[in-house]
């Protein structure tokens, strides 16, 4: 198991799900990659400028990219490889097994609910989607925020 993918929203469900695929590329010495997935469509920016929709964007990116360096720091602590993206994909659960897909993802760990993370961010329902999806293995952690 070389590569584990963890889609990460920031819920209380995604840090679960990080936590165990930490657990896991510990154990068996695999690169851990953490998403996020941004939804930004253009029916949401009716009456926004391009200027002003790809400022927005811009700080989403950033938001996800802050939350994404903490978890870097606790892969670091236990000398787990880590890459962290932030992609943009109307759906999440395409995003997530897209991604999977083209980077040959062994085994994707998503927590059950997380809709409760930042705006325009979306996990948990989105869990069954990559279930249904995905062509590796996918673990569903389940818990409460």
């Amino acid at each position: 198991m070389e590569k584990i993918l963890v889609p990460f929203d920031g819920s209380g469900y995604s840090q679960k799900a990080f936590e165990k695929a930490l657990e896991i590329a510990e154990k068996f010495a695999s690169k851990l990659i953490v998403i996020t997935v941004l939804q930004s469509t253009v029916s949401e920016s009716a009456g926004i400028s391009l200027e002003r929709m790809q400022e927005i964007q811009d700080e989403e990116k950033d938001t996800a990219t802050v939350m994404l360096k903490k978890l870097e720091s606790q892969a670091n602590a236990k000398n787990v490889s880590f890459l962290m993206q932030v992609i943009h994909n109307p759906s999440s659960a395409d995003g997530i097994v897209t991604f999977a897909d083209k980077n040959n993802i062994d085994l994707i760990v998503i927590g059950s609910h997380g809709r409760t993370g930042f705006r325009k961010i979306v996990l948990g329902s989105v869990a069954n989607g990559v279930l249904a999806q995905a062509k590796c293995p996918v673990l569903i952690t389940k818990g409460t925020e």
